[in-house]
């Protein structure tokens, strides 16, 4: 039982592992994997997701800004799952990001369209081991085009990120958890200077 004063915070009780950087250059269009241990399967749960990024208060100085930029752009970027294909069969055919359960685990299909093989999962190079509390989030390469700021070529520009998750609104107490936030970091890109 605590029985140390109250304002001794010495435990957290939602564990922190620190908030996240992304480091991309202007005109990238990348999707990035996030691993939520507090969900067992995403793909049998309704959960819903949101992911945002709001344009930071950038001073064209390359600071890591600590505001956000009154009246800045706000984007909510797309999210993605996996298709759960069930237990993996031999005579089924599997594409690119299906996943199965097999053996106890979860395999990610990660090459291929409509592939039809003998070859287990587990022994077979185009599959690899996924946790199934996993779903994706999509940077567009348009991000930071009407953004106030751009970058120059000693000088980035940020945004603030922050992934929310919560139970559906059915529920009796929905919960809502906002596991990973941080900034995205975009550089200066010469190819984006240049007309296609």
């Amino acid at each position: 039982m605590a029985r140390s004063n109250i304002t001794s915070t010495t435990n957290d009780i939602n564990e922190d592992g620190g908030s996240v950087l992304f480091s991309l250059i202007k005109g990238e269009q990348l999707e990035f994997p996030i691993s939520l241990p507090f969900i067992t399967d995403v793909y049998q749960e309704p959960y819903e997701f949101e992911a945002v990024v709001v344009e930071a208060l950038n001073t064209g100085l390359g600071e890591v800004p600590t505001t956000v930029k009154s009246g800045g752009v706000q984007t909510t970027l797309e999210r993605r799952v996996l298709s759960h294909s069930g237990t993996w069969n031999a005579t089924n055919s599997y594409s690119r990001d299906d996943y199965v359960s097999h053996g106890g685990l979860s395999y990610r299909r990660l090459r291929g369209s409509l592939v039809v093989t003998a070859v287990e999962p587990q022994d077979d190079s185009d599959w690899d081991l996924f946790e199934p509390n996993t779903i994706y989030v999509r940077v567009p390469s348009s991000l930071i085009s009407t953004w106030t700021i751009q970058p120059s070529v000693d000088t980035p520009v940020y945004g603030f990120f922050e992934l929310r998750v919560s139970e559906p609104a059915a529920e009796e107490f929905p919960r809502t958890w906002k596991p990973v936030r941080g900034l995205i970091k975009l550089h200066f890109s010469p190819t984006d200077t240049v007309a296609d």
